[in-house]
């Protein structure tokens, strides 16, 4: 029985093959309506005068009835031939056409006898189609047409005048008994086909299933071929990297014995592979400086049928050691059972030694890298220190001055007229003119003297702060190293003044507008002192130094303090010359300056110290002309956070 796929392809091929038998058909059939439209002429030239007209021979009308009835028969069929080829129609067309024909050949020759056979040779020839339908189709017209010329125009089809209604029935009958033979052959001939082409299809399937089966095979055998050539070559690959690398290569049984090594393995150890197959590598590479624990770990991964990488000293043959990386990895069977180890082993000598010298070059560096973080720490020390300092000289000098210039040398003369005048002191004050000037003088002196206390008590307190400030400073150089810190809740505003006071004296020398900008006025923030104030003394005194160095008029620093989400920022902004764009990123580099005296250390040290703080020190600047801002960013603390930094620092 046919599967669906062999249905569809016999059926195919049938349709094929039974177009091309009608198409040849219809080429046939083309010349027989040609061939009868020529037979119509003659019979209707030569023979329907003698029979129509008696022993007188003249042109009849027949002539021209044949002429055009039996072009537009032929015609007509022709035409749908050529136009419908492939159509089933067209075979039905052809039989009507042609039993047509039949009719008024019938007709032409006066209703003989003889001309009746046209029908049955019309028959077979139709039948060569194969298609019995189309007999029926022909059997239909033929009885039609004899039902109605043998009623109406008998003369016409039976050759006599008397009416003859039941005559056309033995007519269709014969007709009928030649289909009855005809049509079972059509159908035996259809079949015969159509089992042609299933055998046929049959043996295509079979030929393709076997194409593809071959196909198939010879693709897998193409592959596994492929497949082999490649593991070969690979095979081939391997065996030269072994023979030939530098690293020794040990294949041993999974007892660790010797069964083969390259020549790699002798460049190295100096033995020959006749002189190891046989032994167990610990038997002669192992000496005094190897490592027993590195043995115990190589025995207990063989013992366990386990892969591992150790560094070990082994000896060469000439009794000189070196160190070696040994990589051994386990060889399984099919049954995934260990049957060999595989050791690929590297001279690493030279690599160890050049360990070796750098760690001892780090160590140096290491050294050399502590006496540099100390003199940094000692330049940061004089660095931050001489900014107070400044401040302390500006303290010492108002006091001195305020000394020098002090109402006690006048009170001194005042002291000498009252001694003077001892024992008459009441009528000296109320008589004498310089005596009544006196308690007005000592008055204005008291005034004098409460104001000099007053600023040398200010310039004393600032001085104690300066000092205090300096002693911080150089405690927490000396604590650097640590990264110990003290995170204090300190208000804001009075560190700012601090740092402002810091740099008074020189703001005040070279009137200098200074402008406190806080977005709160009681702000308090959980900060480390010391390196907040380090931070913004530099930033201020940087500025003030660029406004007094390019002598810009109207000069003023701005100090603004602003919280965001997550941060403080603090701005130190200032009218000066600016900053190129190409030098924001340089400026704070060590050693990097546009001061004409500068060292380039104060922003990078300011810089580090932010980021020691968690925070990040940033420069803007929109160009020449434009003015500086540098921001001190700084995370918001939390006081749990605080207190517990400070618990662990106390601990």
């Amino acid at each position: 029985m046919q599967s669906p796929a062999g249905i569809a392809a016999t059926n195919e091929l049938f349709q094929k093959r039974y177009e091309h038998e009608c198409l040849w058909v219809h080429r046939f059939m083309t010349w027989i309506m040609i061939g009868q439209w020529a037979l119509g002429l003659a019979f209707a030239a030569f023979l329907s005068p003698l029979t129509w007209i008696g022993q007188r021979n003249e042109v009849h009308v027949h002539v021209w009835a044949a002429f055009l009835i039996g072009m537009s028969l032929s015609g007509f069929a022709i035409l749908w031939m050529r136009m419908f080829p492939r159509e089933a129609s067209t075979r039905h067309v052809v039989a009507v056409v042609q039993m047509l024909w039949s009719a008024l050949l019938i007709h032409l020759s006066g209703g003989r006898i003889e001309t009746h056979f046209h029908v049955f040779a019309s028959l077979a020839i139709l039948s060569i189609y194969r298609d019995w339908r189309i007999l029926i189709s022909a059997t239909a017209v033929v009885a039609l047409d004899h039902f109605v010329r043998g009623v109406f125009y008998p003369l016409s089809v039976f050759g006599i005048m008397t009416e003859s209604p039941y005559r056309w029935i033995e007519h269709a009958a014969w007709v009928l008994f030649e289909v009855a033979f005809l049509a079972p052959g059509c159908y035996r001939l259809r079949k015969e086909v159509w089992e042609l082409c299933v055998r046929q299809t049959e043996i295509e399937l079979a030929k393709r299933s076997v194409d593809q089966q071959v196909a198939e095979r010879t693709k897998e055998l193409s592959e596994a071929y492929d497949l082999l050539a490649e593991k070969t070559a690979e095979t081939e690959k391997l065996a030269l990297v072994a023979r030939y690398t530098d690293n020794a290569v040990i294949i041993t049984d999974a007892d660790a014995t010797i069964e083969w090594v390259n020549e790699g393995f002798t460049r190295i150890t100096g033995y020959s592979a006749d002189e190891v197959i046989g032994k167990r590598p610990s038997d002669f590479l192992h000496g005094p400086q190897t490592d027993p624990k590195v043995c115990s770990v190589m025995r207990d991964a063989i013992a366990s049928r386990s892969g591992f990488n150790v560094q070990t000293i082994n000896y060469r043959k000439n009794a000189e050691p070196y160190w070696v990386d040994i990589e051994v990895r386990p060889i399984h069977d099919a049954d995934g059972v260990v049957r060999r180890f595989i050791a690929i082993e590297a001279d690493a000598t030279e690599r160890v030694q050049q360990e070796q010298e750098k760690v001892r070059l780090n160590q140096e560096l290491l050294d050399a890298s502590r006496q540099a973080g100390m003199a940094e720490i000692a330049t940061g020390v004089l660095h931050n220190v001489g900014n107070i300092l400044n401040s302390v000289n500006v303290s010492v000098s108002v006091i001195r001055n305020q000394c020098s210039k002090s109402a006690l040398a006048n009170l001194e003369k005042v002291s000498a007229l009252i001694a003077e005048h001892e024992s008459t002191f009441p009528e000296f004050v109320t008589s004498d003119q310089r005596g009544k000037k006196i308690p007005a003088y000592v008055q204005r002196v008291t005034h004098a003297l409460s104001g000099e206390r007053q600023t040398i008590d200010g310039e004393l307190t600032d001085l104690v702060k300066n000092i205090e400030h300096i002693k911080e400073i150089v405690a927490a150089q000396q604590s650097m190293a640590s990264s110990s810190e003290m995170i204090l809740e300190l208000d804001l505003r009075g560190l700012i003044e601090d740092a402002l006071a810091a740099n008074k004296a020189s703001l005040m020398n070279h009137d200098i507008k200074i402008s406190l900008d806080l977005d709160e006025a009681d702000r308090l923030i959980l900060t480390d002192k010391h390196r907040f104030l380090q931070i913004v003394i530099n930033l201020i005194k940087n500025a003030k130094d660029s406004l007094v160095e390019h002598k810009i008029p109207d000069p003023q620093i701005i100090v603004r303090a602003t919280r965001q989400e997550g941060s403080n920022t603090i701005s130190v902004i200032d009218n000066g010359i600016g900053i190129p764009v190409e030098n924001l990123q340089q400026i704070f580099q060590h050693g990097y300056t546009t001061k004409t005296e500068g060292h380039g250390f104060g922003l990078h040290s300011s810089a580090n110290t932010a980021g020691e703080m968690g925070g990040q020190l940033t420069a803007f600047s929109e160009g020449p002309g434009c003015g500086a801002r540098f921001d001190l960013n700084l995370p918001i603390v939390q006081k749990e956070q605080t207190s517990t930094k400070n618990t662990e620092l106390a601990v």
